[in-house]
């Protein structure tokens, strides 16, 4: 993931918790956040499993060790 994706990825999540957390709102976050970011073209990451285990996030750390197992789904 270059750096550019990588502040997307960040935004996206931002994105994602201040909507409450919303399930099936991965491509309108990533593409939402891609806007914000700059008008280059940004493509979408490829379709991820939603059980599949995202990289990690600093901030999921703390859910992780409180028991809450939510997860974003980028």
């Amino acid at each position: 993931m270059n750096d550019r994706d990588e502040i997307i990825r960040r935004r996206a999540y931002a994105i994602w918790e201040n909507e409450g957390r919303p399930e099936g709102q991965e491509r309108r976050h990533w593409e939402q956040a891609a806007r914000e970011i700059g008008p280059d073209e940004v493509p979408m990451p490829r379709e991820t499993n939603r059980n599949q285990t995202l990289p990690s996030d600093p901030t999921q750390d703390e859910a992780r060790d409180t028991g809450d197992d939510r997860k974003p789904s980028l």
